[in-house]
């Protein structure tokens, strides 16, 4: 596989930085389109960026609100609820580790895989030693094995993702209702990953945290703001949470953007609907050449299994994919491919016939 793939310790694993694959081809990094980081392909409600350039020239020469006041009534309102259930966190990725430690537990935490691989790493953070559970398989199309929770002995956590990264699957509602509640009986918590349910929003659970259900939400891949590092926790006791997060964990401009965007709903709406409509023409598209597999997805990506070398082929043509071989359960014929714009979609189909 090309260079590129970015590792960090603790066994984490992320997409394609174009610097390091420009090195290793010798290519321009500006030329590549980059399909491996699944962003909203709407881009950036206007509001938000708006506002952010209105904080960046108002707002940087002081400390933003230690309560965050403004952001946890914006985002309460658009997860459906109350605010003083709302941590804001620096991203999704600090939701999941402030879960890990303020669940409290200690032992073992189950990892639900192939999944998202930061999980592991907020499971250790918080003195538990991660689990993987292989549960997920290409021959049942990615749906959780039913056995997967059977044997919760000794499990003080268990980590799920939904809709779940990489493979794009999505639960419904009632069903992480049911997980939850097996969890719960089991004496263990639940740390649910909904990073991409806001492209499938009947599916979340948000409204239903509780002392044995703590929601991660992050809100830079449907907005379209992943530099700025925006996400919350949905927690029944917040005051606990707080005690274990550092002060002002959000900037001034992040929040300003948190802000506009979740009172955008003609934008959240708009996304839901387009988003689907691209994923299923690009999924049409990429199943019809010869040697592919695409498998069903809820989100704005999909993924794909094919010959081995497509994803440094597609490098070296300037299109950069999600190669899956780290992934435990996958491997490397696996490869997560972003939903684009129809333009890019295009450009992403012909690249990978051409590299078949």
């Amino acid at each position: 596989m090309v260079e590129g793939w970015a590792g960090h310790p603790g066994s984490r694993h992320h997409g394609a930085h174009g610097e390091a694959v420009s090195r290793t081809l010798g290519v321009r990094e500006a030329g590549f389109l980059d399909f491996s980081q699944n962003i909203n392909p709407l881009g950036a409600p206007p509001a938000a960026l708006e506002a952010a350039r209105k904080a960046l020239d108002e707002d940087t020469g002081r400390y933003p609100d230690l309560s965050y006041a403004r952001l946890r009534e914006a985002l309460g309102g658009y997860l459906g609820v109350e605010p003083g259930n709302v941590v804001p966190t620096n991203g999704g990725a600090e939701a999941l580790f402030l879960a890990a430690r303020a669940a409290g537990r200690s032992g073992t935490a189950l990892v639900l895989e192939p999944t998202f691989s930061e999980y592991a790493a907020a499971a250790g953070a918080a003195g538990m030693r991660a689990v993987r559970r292989v549960c997920r398989r290409p021959e049942n199309g990615f749906g959780i094995d039913a056995d997967a929770l059977a044997d919760l002995d000794g499990v003080a956590v268990v980590f799920l993702c939904n809709p779940n990264n990489p493979t794009g699957g999505a639960l419904g509602r009632g069903e992480v209702l049911r997980i939850a509640d097996r969890v719960r009986e089991a004496g263990a918590v639940l740390i649910l990953d909904e990073a991409f349910v806001d492209f499938v929003p009947e599916a979340s659970v948000a409204d239903k945290a509780d002392d044995g259900l703590f929601v991660a939400r992050s809100f830079t891949k449907f907005f379209a703001i992943p530099g700025l590092r925006l996400g919350c926790l949905v927690c029944p006791d917040a005051s606990r949470v707080l005690e274990l997060q550092p002060s002002w964990p959000v900037n001034a401009v992040a929040a300003a953007a948190g802000i506009a965007a979740a009172r955008d709903g003609d934008f959240a709406r708009r996304t839901v609907g387009e988003v689907a409509r691209l994923r299923e023409g690009l999924s049409a598209a990429l199943g019809a050449l010869p040697g592919l597999e695409v498998f069903p997805g809820a989100a704005n990506f999909l993924l794909v299994r094919g010959p081995e070398a497509v994803p440094e082929r597609l490098a070296r043509r300037g299109i950069l994919v999600r190669g899956c071989g780290p992934f435990a359960g996958l491997g490397p014929g696996f490869f997560r491919v972003a939903v684009r714009d129809e333009g890019e979609n295009g450009v992403l189909v012909d690249g990978v016939r051409g590299a078949l």
